[in-house]
């Protein structure tokens, strides 16, 4: 698994949150792999810290919010998202121990329960 670093994250366009029925506009990842260029909506918030990571073909987009204590994780393939899984800080520090808070293993855990 390697880190990314050449990616863009943006607001969506007004006219995409209006068609969606936000209120507020969500953020687009956008990056290049082997097939193209790709955007993405993501769940995180404007507040979260975010780690990219690729393995294979697949983009692992990596949030935390210190503040509001969650993390999250989606994955991504190409064109199509994969699934995402959204936890409570207190839960993953409950399983894997407040030492192995890393990203890498973070993601390594979470990807496994994927949905």
């Amino acid at each position: 698994m390697r880190r990314v670093i050449n990616f863009r994250i943006n607001k969506e366009s007004t006219e995409d949150m209006i068609k969606a029925g936000r209120f507020n506009p969500c953020l687009e990842i956008t990056f290049r792999d082997r097939s193209g260029k790709h955007k993405h909506k993501l769940s995180a918030g404007y507040g979260d810290d975010l780690i990219v990571y690729r393995e294979g073909d697949e983009i692992f987009i990596f949030y935390n919010n210190e503040m509001l204590g969650y993390v999250g994780l989606e994955v991504i393939h190409g064109d199509e998202k994969l699934g995402e899984i959204f936890m409570e800080e207190d839960e993953l520090k409950d399983v894997l121990g407040s030492e192995n808070l890393v990203p890498f293993n973070v993601i390594k855990y979470l990807r496994e329960h994927i949905t």
